[in-house]
């Protein structure tokens, strides 16, 4: 995307180092799962490991993820180890993709590298960056998307970015709209040949949409059948909720990136060149909030732990923040004392974060799977040919995924007359 000098090549490093460190942190704290979601996914990658399928959940979930995660176990092995190698090496990838936009975009090396390492130790961030979940990788395509739109030649690098980020998760969409759109204005300017590759870009950008909405319409009889199937489930649980619940989630999951924002903003006001910048990412922002908003007063909406689905609005805040901060700083301040404020900011972070990063989901008794995995792995190491499960809940899909073999496991209706956490209860044959 960008050509790399000696001091990119150093930062790409470091920004490796720093992932590699976070994640080690984060697993050693105890952090394996968000939810019963992240185990179940690994149970549908086996099972397209197994046998290859073009929809390999046959549900509302986008198939990329269950594609890359599949395709991996085939060569290494359909085990958690293999899915969590996943999402930390596509977590480094992401970080690499999202500073090499940065750097495109004309950002400075020191704000490229700062911006990328805040976003990505963030704690949503630095979970989600080990989680068996496509939520980390996403988020880095939505911000490499919504910045190749100021560098025009890169138009072709975002439309596959959000191809894929399409194909993974709902929130992509209207990112994809929004890029689509820049490039349809793109395309009015001379050459003709650069015009080409926007109409191109912008027809790549929808494809991963479009292309699923034929796919219900083939597969379910019905275009928007997953939505319907969604919505079905978040009315199950109780129905829409309130459109305060994404800025609630955001101010609450990262009130430090709302600040970040607030700089972000009030630079964008004085500084044309960062209006320039960050106009087509700040409009993706807005999309895509007004997207989940919409969602959730219409029960289309992902069904738990919002913060998920903000973790690209958080990138770009964090990323426009820093890089309107040393603008203002510019503006207002001497060198000497914009590095003191930069190093008080740094140190409180740090402590702020060690605390953060610790409260992390999935630990609560009723959420723990450290039981289900250790079963699983039981299973997996007596090589049992053929297992029956009753779960209580969703609980089985930790036990499956560690035993790495789903065609090899018939789940049961019901639920199991067992203490819960004895859950769920297997029968070997």
């Amino acid at each position: 995307m960008v050509r790399l000098e000696r001091g990119d090549v150093a930062a790409a490093l470091g920004l490796l180092v720093l992932k590699l460190a976070v994640s080690a942190w984060v697993l050693h704290l105890g952090f394996s799962h968000v939810s019963d979601d992240d185990y179940a996914r690994v149970t549908i990658a086996q099972a397209f490991a197994h046998a290859p399928r073009l929809d390999p959940s046959g549900t509302s979930w986008l198939p990329f993820p269950f594609w890359l995660n599949g395709l991996a176990m085939m060569g290494l092995g359909r085990t958690l180890a293999v899915a969590r190698g996943v999402a930390i090496a596509t977590g480094v990838f992401g970080a690499w993709l999202v500073y090499g936009s940065l750097r495109a975009s004309g950002v400075t090396r020191p704000v490229s590298w700062v911006s990328v390492a805040l976003a990505m130790t963030a704690p949503w961030s630095a979970w989600l960056g080990v989680a068996t979940v496509p939520e980390a990788l996403t988020a880095c395509l939505l911000v490499a998307g919504a910045l190749s739109l100021n560098v025009r030649r890169h138009h072709g690098w975002g439309a596959a970015a959000l191809l894929v980020a399409s194909l993974s998760r709902y929130e992509a969409w209207p990112v994809a709209a929004v890029f689509a759109a820049g490039c349809l204005w793109s395309a009015r300017a001379p050459p003709r040949r650069a015009r080409a590759v926007d109409l191109v870009a912008a027809g790549v950008s929808l494809l991963g949409p479009v292309a699923w909405v034929l796919w219900n319409a083939h597969a379910h009889g019905d275009p928007l059948h997953f939505l319907a199937r969604v919505a079905a489930y978040r009315q199950r649980l109780g129905g829409a909720g309130t459109w305060m619940l994404y800025p609630r989630a955001m101010g609450e999951a990262a009130p430090e990136v709302a600040l970040l924002a607030c700089f972000g903003g009030a630079a964008m006001l004085l500084d044309p060149t960062l209006r320039t910048r960050w106009a087509g990412p700040v409009a993706a922002v807005v999309a895509l909030l007004t997207f989940l908003v919409l969602g959730e007063l219409h029960d289309g909406a992902p069904t738990h732990h919002p913060e998920r689905a903000l973790v690209a609005v958080m990138w770009i805040a964090t990323a426009c923040g820093v890089d309107g901060m040393v603008s203002l700083a510019r503006r207002v301040a001497t060198p000497r004392i914009g590095g003191a404020v930069l190093v008080v900011g740094a140190l409180a972070w740090g402590v702020l974060w060690t605390r953060r990063v610790a409260d992390f989901p999935g630990q609560s008794p009723e959420d723990t799977r450290v039981t289900q995995v250790t079963l699983g792995e039981s299973l997996r190491a007596r090589d049992v040919a053929y297992v029956v499960m009753t779960p209580c809940a969703y609980e089985h899909f930790a036990v499956i995924a560690a035993f790495g073999a789903p065609e090899r496991v018939e789940v049961l209706s019901g639920s199991a007359s067992v203490e819960k956490q004895a859950c769920p209860r297997i029968e070997e044959r």
